[in-house]
This record gives C-alpha cells, sequence and structure tokens, in this order.
C-alpha cells in the first residue's frame, strides 16, 4: 500500500525544507523541525533573512550627516516620539548617532492613549525604553499638539535643559511639525533674526530655524521614515484612515482555537493551542474588527476578496502578500503584540500559541503591556 506524506516547504523561499546538508538549498535543524511539525517553517537561510525585519531603518547619508553635527556640537534633541506607534520610535541607527547628546524626551499624541492611563506610569514606561535604547535622558514630558497639553512645560524645559542648538528630531509619524507649530503660538523673539526654513548645509534637507538667542537656535530636523510600518506601505488614503484621530478606547474580543479575528484587511490573528484569550484592541475606531468560526485561511481570504477599499489595501489582496508570525507565549502578567502603525492587543499571558499575518515587510512585536493600569 502506498503512503502519501506532504513535504514540508520553507514558507519564504518555497525550498523542500531538509536537514541533512547545511550547505544545500532548504537546510533546517532537524531539532526545529521536530518542535513544530505543523508550524510554519523556515530554512536556516530564510530564518536568518527574517532576523532581520526588526524595527530598524536604513538612513540616507544627508540623514546621518545631520545627526553627526547634533553630536558633534554638543546640541540638546527634543526627541519626540509618536506614543500611539511607539516602538518605530527609535530604531537603533538614530538612537546610535545619539547616545552621547543631551535629550528631551516627548511622549507626543497622549490624547490618542486612554485618560486611565497615569502620566507617571507612562513616562516610567518610556524612561525604561529609551535607556535600552541607549539615549541620555534628561528629561520626559508627554504632550499633545492637538490638546495643547504640556506645550508651556516643554517650552521651559528646552530653556532650563538647552545651553546651546536645540534640534527637533523624531519619525515621520511623531509629530514634530505640530509641535513646533503650537511652541511657536506663545514664541518671543527677542533678537534681530527671523525664523526661516533652514537648508541644513552640503543635503538637501531642509526645516524651520527659530531663533533663540543671536547665537543659538531650533531646528526642525525632518522626520526619519519608518520603511516597516503599515503607514509607510500602504496608500496615503488609507494610511489616513487607519491613523486614530482621537483617544483609543479598548474594544474587546476574544481569540481561540476556534475562532479567528481579522482586523480589516490588514492583519489576522489565529490561536493554535486550545482556550480562548480575551483581547483589548487598541487601534482606530475605523477598522473593522470581523470574528469568524471554522477555517481561519478561508475567513481571511473571504476578507480579502470582498473587504471595503477604507479597511482593505489593493496591494494586499492576496494572502500570500502576507508575512505570518508564529508567537509562543511563555511569558505570564499582560502582554502586548502589536503591528506598527496598526496598533497592539493586549492580553495575559498563559502559554498561548498565537499565529499573526500582516502585510509583508510590517513589523510585529511582543512586549510586556504598555498599558498594564488601564482600568
Amino acid at each position: 500500500m502506498a503512503i502519501l506524506k506532504k513535504v514540508k516547504k520553507c514558507s519564504h523561499c518555497g525550498a523542500i525544507l531538509q536537514s541533512e546538508d547545511k550547505e544545500a538549498l532548504g537546510y533546517i535543524d532537524a531539532l526545529v523541525l521536530k518542535r513544530y511539525p505543523d508550524g510554519v517553517l523556515l530554512c536556516n537561510n530564510c530564518f536568518e533573512e527574517e532576523k532581520k525585519v526588526t524595527n530598524e531603518i536604513i538612513l540616507n547619508d544627508e540623514f546621518k550627516s545631520v545627526l553627526k553635527t547634533i553630536r558633534d556640537t554638543h546640541a540638546t534633541v527634543v526627541y519626540v516620539i509618536d506614543l500611539f506607534s511607539f516602538e518605530g520610535g527609535f530604531p537603533s541607527e538614530v538612537t546610535t548617532l545619539l547616545n552621547d547628546v543631551d535629550v528631551i524626551a516627548v511622549g507626543n499624541k497622549r490624547d490618542l492613549i486612554p485618560k486611565d492611563v497615569d502620566d507617571n506610569e507612562l513616562i516610567s514606561y518610556l524612561r525604561h525604553r529609551l535607556k535600552m535604547a541607549g539615549l541620555k535622558v534628561n528629561d520626559i514630558v508627554l504632550t499633545s499638539s492637538s490638546k495643547n497639553y504640556n506645550i508651556e512645560l516643554l517650552t521651559e524645559k528646552i530653556q532650563d535643559i538647552a545651553k546651546g542648538d536645540v534640534y527637533f528630531v523624531g519619525s515621520a509619524t511623531s509629530g514634530r511639525s505640530a509641535l513646533i507649530f503650537e511652541i511657536l503660538k506663545n514664541y518671543k523673539n527677542y533678537t534681530d533674526q527671523y525664523i526661516i526654513t533652514y537648508n541644513f548645509p552640503e543635503t538637501t534637507l531642509s526645516g524651520f530655524k527659530i531663533p533663540l538667542s543671536k547665537t543659538n537656535a531650533i531646528y526642525e530636523v525632518p522626520g526619519f521614515p519608518i520603511s516597516n510600518s503599515l503607514l509607510g506601505i500602504l496608500d496615503k488614503p488609507l494610511s489616513n484612515y487607519i491613523v486614530p484621530k482621537k483617544e483609543v478606547e479598548a474594544r474587546k474580543v476574544t481569540l481561540s482555537d476556534k475562532v479567528s479575528l481579522a482586523f480589516g484587511g490588514l492583519c489576522f490573528i489565529q490561536q493554535l493551542n486550545e482556550g480562548k484569550t480575551p483581547l483589548s484592541c487598541y487601534l482606530s475606531d475605523k477598522i473593522q474588527i470581523k470574528t469568524k468560526r471554522g477555517d481561519p485561511i478561508k475567513f481571511f481570504k473571504s476578507v480579502l476578496k470582498n473587504g471595503t477599499q477604507e479597511n482593505t489595501s489593493f496591494k494586499f489582496r492576496d494572502l500570500a502578500l502576507f508575512d505570518v508570525y508564529d508567537f509562543e507565549i511563555t511569558e505570564t502578567g499582560e502582554r502586548d503584540v502589536g503591528i506598527l502603525g496598526l496598533g497592539w492587543f493586549q492580553f495575559s499571558g498563559n502559554n498561548q500559541k498565537i499565529r499573526i499575518f500582516v502585510p509583508k515587510g510590517v513589523y510585529v512585536y511582543t512586549t510586556r503591556a504598555k498599558l498594564k493600569n488601564v482600568k
């Protein structure tokens, strides 16, 4: 009697997986095959490439030149971080160039984070993450340019701490320009110089230059791109649609081995082990959350085929264009799993095995819960 057995292939390059020849195509450690017989598997070569899909960006030489000028002149940096797209705030190529610079950290878009979250807890979390990123932080301020929250406090911190020039640095979504506009509403120019658009020497980069004194100024540095954010790969109308415009309230759903979740046509989640996992979902209220019992792949394909323009990208209407990540949650306590640019999901760790589908190249992460004190 013939025996039919499905051949395992690398989910990225398609090579047939084998554990005999390390130099041959499709090599994978035998222990991995044994441990994850039903998992989404990558050959060793593709696994090494996938490890590079982290919260990193590639800066062009012009941007590096500006950051080196900041470091060499011992200027003060106002480092603006988008609290909603938090994980995209401090890629290592930026923080490494600024690791010996005085920094005033700004957690911006405070209005998007639930009011229940204590500011001191949020500052504590931000301080921890910045320390891990290697930044020397003098002070931290939470702000909201749309609500005029702590703008005056930030201005005072700049005046107290800065001894020379001040550079506003942050990602393209951080809200640096909006913060500067709010600061300018109460700005008093005691010099004979004008606010101008400044071209950084030997680059094509430009931003505002605001005189603080006859010898010192505030410079707006163009935002660094976040190429591994969902916001960086979607069409602009859809990107604007998924960015929340008001306080993000947790939406409660339950994930299980029998019920899968779709977040528009931009993210799909299934649970591989038995049991239920209540999720608190923090994302724009414009994103539809759908649940479905039964075959998850059929469900996900159906969502992509029938999705609306507001919730589905025409660039990603085929599940083959999605990366797949398996998370085995071994930690206990409150955890986050997030998709950069879309939002995150908070839950209690209980040895879950969770599979997430996201458009190719988008950064997916897991951390301890940011909003652990939300009531």
